[in-house]
């Protein structure tokens, strides 16, 4: 689903879950059984090179430019010191409101590892852009059994070994400007569940402008990290961390007024 050109902020929609308004127009593709989630000695180069280099300062500075704002470092301090205690990586989860999403978190927001994104596996359908995100720790959801097991062992990988993070946005859709978070699956908890590793949830949110016709500033909130409960099973853990997660996304959401910059209407059900 699309935003209409003749009124660009107004979106209708129908599913919370499943509509998507990111207008990005990649063909389905299927994450091949052969796809190598680790990356080589040449894409582990090029790949520090490009983001430490190129990408974080000039994707950051972009954010600055833009006047975006992070607020609650504190946290984000916190997180970091149980990272050291715990000596593994951890995983951030984000709500879905821009094609650059994960870029200003990875470049403007996590300072001391590298961030891997997990995201739909449309974008192998250019190899030019699977070449360049792949460098920039872009993770395909597989889609098979094995494909699936691939997945776990690379996450695992990155996680454990390398001590980096893992970027999730469990909303999966975009949908550009929203002010409020979307429901989400407890599924999207099952990586921390089962590896035992803390999240850091992350909001962003609008703030109006002095100028009222421009677009809202961005002003992303970092949350208080969040630990999985001692003693509960991998699949209580997935359900607790999702309504953890979920209320303090929810509640740094609605902790001030935000512009509605783009306003999303509810389509009525046809009896």
């Amino acid at each position: 689903m699309k935003i209409r050109k003749e009124d660009k902020r107004v979106i209708y929609f129908s599913d919370e879950l499943n509509d998507d308004f990111g207008n990005i127009d990649l063909n389905k593709i299927e994450v091949s059984d052969k796809y190598k989630y680790k990356r080589n000695l040449f894409e582990k180069t090029f790949g520090n090179i490009l983001y430490w280099c190129f990408a974080k300062p000039i994707l950051g500075g972009y954010s600055l430019f833009n006047g975006m704002k992070v607020k609650g470092k504190e946290n984000l301090k916190e997180y970091y010191r149980i990272l050291k205690i715990n000596k593994t990586g951890g995983f951030i989860y984000a709500n879905h409101v821009s094609n650059e999403d994960a870029f200003y978190i990875q470049c403007l927001i996590i300072n001391k590892k590298r961030v891997n994104v997990i995201a739909n596996p449309n974008i192998l359908s250019s190899k030019l852009l699977t070449f360049f995100t792949r460098q920039l720790g872009y993770i395909p959801l597989a889609n098979s059994f094995l494909g699936q097991i691939k997945m776990m062992k690379g996450i695992e990988y990155y996680l454990k070994k390398k001590r980096e993070h893992i970027l999730i946005f469990p909303e999966a859709h975009i949908w550009p400007f929203y002010t409020k978070i979307r429901p989400f699956k407890s599924a999207a908890f099952h990586y921390p569940a089962k590896y035992n590793a803390p999240i850091l949830p992350i909001v962003t949110t609008f703030k109006e402008r002095r100028n009222k016709n421009k677009k809202p500033r961005k002003v992303v909130i970092i949350c208080k990290p969040i630990l999985p409960k001692e003693g509960y099973e991998t699949k209580e853990n997935k359900e607790y961390l999702r309504n953890e997660t979920y209320k303090e996304m929810v509640e740094a959401s609605s902790s001030y007024k935000q512009m509605e910059y783009i306003k999303y209407i509810k389509k009525e059900k046809k009896e």
